[in-house]
């Protein structure tokens, strides 16, 4: 289960779905919104209860998903990203990414850890759709209070 940081991607669709969890490690935002296309979409299938104006169901848009992700990692530390496994599909566009992360979240001082299944579409070399199945519960647990005031 390799970091992140040290995987050398195969190709051109590995390399954009790796950046997207690099950059959130190196919490790189501006480097971060570049990888997505302007109407791109980010689906959130288990969407924590309670959480919904934080983490809503999709988020539309590459400003959307910016924002959000601006909001959620200000704080954090100590962020790693693990990669256990990077499955093909038979779409040279598609590709799904395991992974698991941990870090601290400065706004609650609470530990986050938790596992991914990311199902990525690249078009034009950036990031179309992103699919990304996660335990709702460790989200729940560790942001709760977090963003009451919004972002």
């Amino acid at each position: 289960m390799p970091n992140v940081l040290e995987i050398q991607p195969s190709d051109s669709t590995e390399r954009i779905a790796l950046s997207y969890f690099r950059l959130l490690v190196r919490r790189d935002m501006d480097n971060f919104a570049n990888i997505w296309t302007e109407d791109a979409v980010q689906h959130v299938p288990f969407t924590p209860e309670g959480l919904g104006t934080v983490v809503p169901a999709a988020f539309n848009g590459r400003e959307a998903i910016a924002s959000h992700y601006r909001a959620v990692t200000k704080n954090r530390r100590e962020h790693v990203f693990w990669i256990d496994r990077i499955h093909k599909t038979l779409d040279a566009n598609c590709v799904i990414v395991e992974a698991h992360a941990r870090s601290i979240i400065g706004e609650t001082d609470a530990v986050y850890e938790n596992n991914y299944v990311c199902v990525f579409h690249i078009r034009d070399g950036k990031i179309a759709e992103l699919k990304e199945y996660a335990n709702p519960l460790p989200v729940m647990r560790a942001f709760r209070g977090a963003f009451d005031s919004g972002h």
